[in-house]
């Protein structure tokens, strides 16, 4: 009896020694590589440039216009990346911000939805 107590105590000692060093070689797979820069680094948010603007659609809903930049749905008034949407027009969107005016124009090789034609 006394010898099958050792045996299991250490087969114990062993496997709880085993899985500490394991746990220590782990890594978090989500963790950002140490040479790219994370999103809540204390950056100079001046030296990261935003991205340029790119109208990608309109949309005429017959109640509202829609325009697509970078993405993000905006209607008049709104604003993007210090930009406030003054015009969105049936090809092209006027933003007015700190550097002036700026007119977009919906790349031709877009389609352009009309609601009121049904899509």
């Amino acid at each position: 009896m006394k010898p099958l107590l050792i045996l299991f105590c250490f087969c114990f000692c062993f496997c709880f020694c085993l899985s500490h060093v394991q746990a220590r070689t782990l890594q978090d797979p989500t963790k950002p590589h140490p040479s790219k820069p994370s999103l809540h680094s204390n950056q100079n948010a001046a030296a990261m440039t935003p991205m340029a603007l790119r109208l990608t659609a309109i949309i005429n809903n017959n109640q509202s216009m829609q325009a697509i930049i970078n993405g993000t749905s905006l209607i008049q008034g709104q604003q993007i990346q210090g930009y406030k949407v003054i015009l969105i027009g049936k090809n092209h969107v006027i933003l007015d911000g700190l550097e002036g005016r700026k007119t977009l124009f919906v790349n031709n090789n877009n389609i352009k939805k009309d609601t009121h034609n049904g899509f």
